[in-house]
């Protein structure tokens, strides 16, 4: 049976949320190695970043930074690991995010990247995954963690950010009803 579903829309209800209540241990544990950088209330540099101490989810990790061009904010992967690019099935290391999604997904991705950069906070998703626009084969979430490019700037410019999916068929952490599933963004607060 082929379920076809609307693209998520670009107006995001936006809630708050805890570590402690994000349904998959690996984001948990990344969400408690990033808080533990944040020094007097600045979120952590790139280089407090040591890819060395989360080898198993490299594959699952980007880095991208915000580029302003004429007022605008745009995104660049700076780095995207092989899930990424077998999930996506396209290698998006070097590419703008409005060069690789659909245009009504680039709002709902731009939107989530920034209430992470302004609020300085992890920002945790999950949405439904559609392939080329339109068919749902998995569900996909993700936490966003803003960085600054230099620990000399107090301005977050870059995300730090691990994505999963769950393909509709395959066991893992969600469960539900894939008919029910809606965009969902939380803010993860301080503990």
């Amino acid at each position: 049976m082929r379920i076809f579903a609307q693209l998520p829309q670009s107006t995001l209800e936006v809630t708050a949320g805890t570590v402690t209540g994000l349904p998959d241990e690996r984001l948990r544990r990344l969400a408690d190695y990033w808080s533990a950088r944040c020094k007097d209330g600045a979120v952590p540099a790139r280089a407090d970043i040591d890819p060395l101490d989360f080898p198993a989810l490299l594959s699952n990790i980007m880095l991208i930074e915000r580029v302003m061009e004429a007022g605008k904010d745009r995104y660049r992967f700076r780095l995207a690991g092989t899930d990424i690019a077998r999930f996506t099935g396209r290698e998006l290391t070097g590419r703008f995010l409005d060069e690789v999604v659909p245009a009504d997904y680039h709002d709902y991705v731009r939107q989530m990247n920034r209430v992470a950069l302004s609020r300085r906070r992890p920002v945790y998703s999950s949405s439904l995954y559609h392939d080329k626009g339109d068919f749902v084969n998995a569900i996909t979430y993700r936490l966003i963690m803003p960085l600054s490019s230099s620990p000399e700037s107090s301005e977050p410019d870059l995300l730090f950010v691990c994505q999963f999916w769950q393909r509709r068929a395959e066991p893992g952490p969600w469960n539900g009803d894939w008919r029910s599933v809606t965009p969902e963004v939380r803010v993860i607060e301080a503990a």
